[in-house]
Parts: C-alpha cells; structure tokens; sequence
C-alpha cells in the first residue's frame, strides 16, 4: 500500500547520480549545506516532469504505476488473511507532494505525501479478518486518503572489482492515512449478500484492519524497495552519486 513513495527514491538517484543525462531544465545537487533543500525542490521537480514518462531516460509513466504482483501474508493475530495482488496499478503520484529529504549518504529520510492513492488490480484472499472468516478472487480497488509516507534508508559502501557502491542494509518504512476505503468484488464465489456484508463490515473496521496489517504492509513494501534499490545501487559507482 505504500508503492508510490519508491518513485521518489528513484527521483533522487537521477537528480543525484545522473545530472549529465538529464534534462537541462533539472536540478543537478551538490553535496554541501545547501543539499537537502536543493534534493526536496529537485526531486519534486523530477517526479512531475516524469509523470507522464521521460523516453531519454527509459522511464515509463508513472501513474498508474503498475505493480506485478505483492504478496501480504499474515498468519496469526485478529487479521490472519493471505492476501495476493497482481497487475496492480496504483493512482495518484501525480499529486504526491515531498514534505522534506534529509540525507547525509549514511541514511536518507524521505517524507511524501499525497490526497489520494488509489489501488486497482486482482486480488486473491484467504483467512479471517477480526470475527468473521473471508475468501475470494476478483478484482479489487483501495483508496487511501492523504496518504503520508516515511522511508528511511541505511546505506554503506560496497567494493565490486575496482569500483566502490553505495548498498541499502535496511530500509525503514512507515505510512498513514486519514481513512481507508475497500472495495473486493467476487467474494464468498460471487455471493452478492455475502460480499455487500464483507464490504460493509471491512469499511466499517478499516482503522482496526490496517492497524493490525501495518507492520506486515510496511515490512512487505520495504523489502521491495530494498531489493529495487539496490539494484539501482550497482549500476552507478559512489563517486558518479558523491563527487569526491
């Protein structure tokens, strides 16, 4: 539920690591005082000019932004549900503000938020949600109201032949919403009074269900983030990101 804040990072990796590629009118950042303010400024500069795709940097569109698949397994506690998404396209980057970035290249805080975050795609559940047991398969859409996002990534350096990288060994992720709205359909094999009363029954707990997913929800997307990452990490050498 937290997939658009992943876009900033990689935002910050192009203002930061990429300034001779770039578009003239971005923001390149030096590594001074001045850096977190000229990152908060440039990274938001970065995500509303590659909403719509940068084709020069092989950057598809943004929003959506599509996700394979996600998996949220939580086996014991009032909400034990497995919950598989795919084909996930996730609505309202476009409108995501950054609050502030505060990076030293031994962490990088991020804080975003946004109105409205919207997930579309196919869902797979099993298990029970608080009372009452819940199956089904079908599709889904999720709306998070001002969405409010927190990652904070743990660098150090790794050395790959010649060359020395940056490596995310942990990555923090917290969110919040105002409120959260939830719409599965097919549910109970297509059983409308069934699935009206879950449906219901869902939105009128949405606090209680997402507090006792939270930790799941957060440790499942930062992993994600993690793995992207550093993915990223080893195609740019630190001094291309850091200037000596």
């Amino acid at each position: 539920m937290g997939a658009p804040i992943f876009i900033i990072f990689v935002s910050s990796l192009l203002v930061t690591g990429f300034a001779a590629k770039l578009p003239k009118n971005w923001t390149e950042c030096k590594v001074d005082e001045t850096m977190n303010d000229c990152l908060k400024g440039a990274i938001q500069h970065a995500l509303n000019e590659m909403i719509g795709g940068t084709p020069s940097l092989g950057i598809l569109p943004l929003d959506p932004l599509r996700f394979d698949s996600i998996t949220i397994d939580q086996g014991t506690g009032p909400v034990s549900i497995k919950l598989d998404f795919s084909d996930l396209d996730v609505f309202g980057v476009k409108d995501m503000n950054i609050l502030s970035v505060d990076n030293d290249w031994k962490t990088m805080v991020i804080e975003t938020q946004s109105p409205k975050i919207e997930l579309r795609g196919d869902y797979k559940i099993a298990g029970q949600i608080l009372v009452l047991p819940i199956q089904g398969n079908g599709k889904c859409v999720l709306t998070m109201d001002n969405f409010l996002g927190h990652l904070k990534f743990h660098y150090q350096e790794k050395t790959a032949g010649s060359k020395v990288y940056y490596n995310i060994n942990k990555l923090d992720f917290i969110f919040d919403v105002d409120k959260l709205t939830m719409q599965f359909d097919n549910l109970f094999n297509g059983d409308k009074a069934l699935g009206d009363n879950m449906n219901k029954f869902l939105n009128e707990n949405w606090k209680e269900i997402l507090n006792e997913l939270k930790p799941n929800v957060a440790r499942t997307f930062a992993a994600a983030f993690k793995e992207i990452g550093n993915r990223l990490f080893t195609k740019v050498p630190k001094n291309n990101i850091t200037p000596a």
